[in-house]
């Protein structure tokens, strides 16, 4: 074995690692242990970590939708770096699980050296090992990227990692993958047995109810018994150990407070101690003392969007969906670039009108799109430059990204730098991972402008598809109520609809329109047969 130190990375973080694992006894040319566990040992690991597993579930397989390679998996790790859970293209598993990145496995810094998972657990920070900087020969073929999920109560609950081909381009992936991790951490305090009452809070109103919300729950003591890495940026508590008592967070008084919660559940002005104010939520969480009120919708006038903005009005339901909004409300501030990918009809164009009437700049901020296939011929450039400052502090919002030559995508997405107050988006019917990987589509420029991709899922694959047919229903009939049947509803999950959103609101105008005026129920018998020509029978 090698007894001289190789050159170390560049980076202090992981120089410091190589340091660690050297100090560790491990070496570079390091064969590979026996590092899988037992079957009873590990399902015992998966038992302890149910929780983590269920509730990371549906927010794993949705950033694994949106990194997309060919080359790629997303990997959850326990608090001491065991893998619990891979999803991944089979393949790229295959290739990985040669050199144990599979469940199982444990990768802390002292069983493998510096690697994303272990090193994130070490450093409590997200962090990125590309090829040669892992300390390991064997897993030099490998770029990875984790970043932690902190517990519910303090400290660290496991690490959410996203690995791929060395070679393969994730500049993206930091920010997807911090998103996650958020939406898991949010997840797991919304459904806490424990605690007394929740509040949620934010700066920003519109933030309050969504994925991004500060949440902190405390017991009848007054005691914080959780919070999400939102809640104690906030409240400038201790990141690992958030320990706390109301009265050192808020100002408001405790006896208010709790009058506010077994009300109606109403948004309040909150402040803290420090004399900063928030809009905030509160509510009960032990229903035997003191049950909580279903909270009555708001008084408002007709046309006039409901409190929270447009995207607050769209189903969420769907965690795909839900986190496609969560990332548009995170990028807000920052006004990063934008690339969206999504099935003709899923919703790409109405999710950005509703993103841009909540986050304009001012009421007149214009919002242009423009379809990239009509950009054609010698002119091409010079249109596009004309709607870039018809845009100007607004949005701009380009479909079909993929049709624009690589030149004036480049000169698309380099535009940020001098126009730093026009939005920037882009989208696509296509896979921006294949658009990528064949050339047409070019993605340095967005990445070095800290651009964020986001994904709607088609609807044969969303969870919410009966609130949806019902939604739909409802802004067809406003006058009057219709009750959609589950028979109905059964009937209408047979059909592909390749249309999607589109198409599904459009054929139920149409089915309404023939059922008549007085017609107060939507019957399978009301759905016309020859909807189902070209499908196969077969359930959704």
């Amino acid at each position: 074995m090698s007894e001289a130190l190789p050159v170390l990375p560049s980076s202090p973080v992981l120089r410091a690692s190589w340091l660690r694992s050297r100090e560790h006894g491990l070496v570079t040319d390091q064969h590979l242990p026996d590092g899988i566990l037992a079957r009873a040992d590990f399902a015992e690991h998966i038992e302890a970590n149910a929780r983590l597993l269920a509730f990371s579930r549906p927010a794993i397989e949705n950033l694994y939708r949106q990194i997309g390679g060919p080359s790629s998996m997303v990997l959850l790790a326990d608090e001491r770096g065991l893998i619990l859970s891979a999803l991944g293209n089979t393949e790229f598993l295959d290739r990985a699980a040669r050199v144990a990145l599979s469940p199982g496995a444990e990768w802390s810094e002292a069983s493998v050296g510096t690697n994303a998972i272990g090193t994130a657990l070490h450093t409590g920070h997200t962090v990125a090992v590309r090829g040669a900087e892992h300390y390991l020969d064997r897993n030099r073929f490998l770029t990875c990227i984790a970043t932690p999920i902190l517990a519910p109560g303090g400290g660290m609950l496991g690490i959410l990692d996203v690995s791929t081909d060395a070679r393969a381009n994730i500049s993206h992936a930091g920010a997807l993958l911090r998103t996650t991790a958020e939406l898991i951490e949010h997840s797991l305090i919304e459904h806490l047995e424990s605690g007394f009452v929740t509040i949620r809070f934010h700066s920003r109103a519109e933030l309050v109810d969504g994925p991004l919300e500060a949440l902190a729950v405390f017991d009848e003591e007054r005691r914080l018994v959780a919070s999400n890495r939102a809640a104690r940026s906030l409240l400038k508590l201790d990141r690992a150990h958030p320990s706390a008592a109301f009265d050192h967070c808020f100002a408001t008084g405790w006896a208010a407070l709790l009058g506010l919660a077994a009300g109606n559940g109403g948004a309040f002005p909150l402040r803290a101690v420090d004399g900063r104010s928030f809009v905030g939520r509160a509510a009960l969480r032990d229903r035997s003392i003191a049950p909580r009120a279903p909270r009555p919708p708001p008084a408002q006038c007709a046309g006039e969007p409901r409190p929270g903005g447009q995207l607050a009005q769209m189903s969420q339901s769907d965690p795909r969906v839900a986190a496609a909004i969560a990332t548009l409300r995170a990028s807000a501030a920052a006004n990063v670039p934008l690339l969206i990918e999504g099935e003709t009809g899923t919703g790409k164009t109405h999710l950005i009108r509703a993103f841009h009437a909540d986050h304009r700049r001012h009421a007149d901020a214009p919002l242009v799109i423009i379809d990239g296939s009509s950009l054609r011929g010698a002119g091409a450039s010079a249109e596009l430059a004309d709607r870039l400052g018809q845009a100007a502090e607004g949005t701009l919002f380009v479909v079909e990204i993929d049709a624009l030559p690589n030149a004036m995508q480049r000169a698309l997405f380099g535009t940020r730098t001098s126009r730093g107050a026009t939005r920037i988006i882009a989208a696509t019917r296509k896979r921006v991972a294949h658009l990528a990987d064949s050339g047409r589509l070019e993605l340095a420029h967005f990445a070095a402008a800290g651009g964020l991709q986001l994904s709607l899922p088609p609807l044969r694959e969303r969870d919410d598809f009966d609130e949806l047919v019902r939604l739909f229903v409802r802004e067809a009939c406003p006058e009057r109520a219709i009750h959609v049947s589950p028979d109905a509803l059964t009937l209408l999950r047979r059909h592909r609809w390749p249309g999607n959103l589109s198409e599904l609101r459009s054929q139920l105008r149409l089915t309404l329109a023939l059922m008549g005026d007085n017609a107060n129920e939507l019957c399978p018998q009301d759905i016309p047969p020859e909807l189902f020509d070209d499908d196969s029978g077969e359930g959704r």
